[in-house]
């Protein structure tokens, strides 16, 4: 099932989208007489490339997923003497050719650095590190603690969920190793509301602590604003990637 979900999943992303589209467009336009259907799906493939390479498609939608919860406050979270601190990973891959930092996404690195950043700043914490295999050797989680060990943090202070495959499934197995405690929660800001959705749904109480935004306000024009851009497609791709994914657990709960 699992397999199942990522395959249709990737039907859905920006450029796969379009691609479909342009490949019926352009069969019945050399293989059929639909001249008219032809035009149609053809100039809907443009017109959606054009949207999602501005973002006029995916900035606001964007913003308001970044903007469902606020930035952490460190000072509420220490009186409340919460000490762990939940990492969940955003994907690798490994390589042990590479430094870790090479094999670490991005993405991960961001939320990593955020959750030591906290880590350092509650006394007692401890790091929990989530993250499983799926399609590698290695796990996330165990990417994430070599690094974090070399960045300081003491190997007594990291605790490991190396098993899980997607963010429902770190919910479950995170659950009977923190109980009812209070803890932080560390992901991307426009991953934060399915996360929430999921680990509270099972009880559990998540402090948000959103990080890796992808959508700033834009105070000055460049000649880049004028031409299609891939961090806007990429933008896009992230708002379906979370819509989908908050369908599929409403759904999921529903049943």
């Amino acid at each position: 099932m699992f397999i199942v979900k990522k395959i249709v999943t990737q039907f859905f992303m920006p450029i796969p989208f379009v691609l479909q589209l342009l490949i019926i467009g352009t069969a019945l336009l050399w293989f059929t007489r639909r001249q008219v259907a032809a035009k149609i799906v053809l100039t809907t493939a443009t017109i959606l490339l054009f949207g999602m390479g501005f973002g006029f498609l995916s900035d606001h939608a964007l913003y308001k997923l970044e903007n469902t919860y606020p930035p952490l406050d460190i000072e509420a979270a220490q009186q409340a003497g919460i000490r762990w601190v939940v990492v969940l990973a955003g994907g690798h891959s490994s390589d042990a050719g590479l430094p870790v930092t090479s094999q670490l996404m991005p993405e991960t690195q961001v939320r990593l650095n955020e959750g030591i950043r906290i880590y350092r700043q509650l006394n007692g914490a401890k790091l929990l590190l989530s993250g499983g295999k799926v399609f590698d050797p290695k796990s996330s989680a165990e990417l994430m603690a070599g690094l974090a060990r070399e960045l300081g943090v003491k190997p007594g202070d990291i605790v490991l969920e190396d098993t899980s495959k997607d963010t429902d499934d770190e919910a479950r197995l995170i659950k009977p190793m923190l109980g009812d405690q209070r803890f932080i929660l560390v992901t991307s800001a426009s991953h934060m509301p399915r996360s929430m959705a999921l680990f509270t749904a099972r009880g559990m109480q998540p402090v948000p602590a959103p990080v890796c935004h992808y959508f700033h306000r834009e105070d000055t024009i460049t000649p880049g604003d004028f031409f299609p851009r891939l961090d806007k497609i990429r933008n896009c791709q992230i708002v379906i990637h979370e819509t989908l994914g908050l369908l599929a657990a409403e759904i999921k709960e529903a049943f």
